[in-house]
């Protein structure tokens, strides 16, 4: 069925630049943290000292590939769900499930997004072992992961609304 709202195209459209974009950063991140991981390698058996800062590179930048990867890289319908019921139900039946759990899950993730940006933000006054980075830093992915999950999921409930919306020879 192709969606027939203005609205939820170029949301599809954005998202599609989105993931582009996003999936190039985490192809980026993943050279930087194999490039890290080579050289705490190279430093500890070859030249006989331990880099640290390059451990703790890794860490960071592939603590931000992987929350910001699975948000914003990967389309919704990529990650693992489970539609055992939806499966079972009519087409507009199971549209309705999908879009209630949906909005139900991307409203809750946004009502609690405040809070996890207040304590994200609580963190500033830790830093990390080494390179010293202040832990709001370090976390902002999460709070970063959590609206694009929230946006991801009220999207999805608009788009299965359209489903069920839709003219009866349109959902077959």
């Amino acid at each position: 069925m192709k969606e027939t709202s203005p609205v939820l195209r170029r949301l599809g459209l954005a998202g599609a630049w989105i993931e582009r974009i996003a999936s190039a950063l985490a192809a980026a991140g993943f050279a930087v943290v194999t490039g890290a991981f080579i050289w705490t390698v190279f430093c500890r058996y070859v030249l006989r000292d331990p880099s640290t800062s390059s451990e703790e590179l890794a860490i960071v930048v592939y603590l931000w590939v992987v929350t910001l990867g699975a948000s914003l890289a990967m389309r919704l319908d990529a990650h693992i769900s489970f539609d055992l019921l939806t499966s079972l139900l009519p087409r507009r039946a199971g549209a309705v499930l999908a879009g209630l759990g949906a909005l139900i899950a991307g409203a809750v993730l946004l009502i609690a997004l405040p809070y996890t940006i207040d304590y994200i933000d609580f963190l500033w006054r830790e830093r990390t072992t080494v390179m010293r980075l202040p832990l709001n830093w370090l976390y902002l992915c999460f709070g970063i992961m959590q609206g694009a999950f929230a946006l991801k999921l009220l999207v999805e409930a608009g788009r299965q609304g359209m489903i069920v919306l839709a003219p009866r020879e349109a959902t077959r």
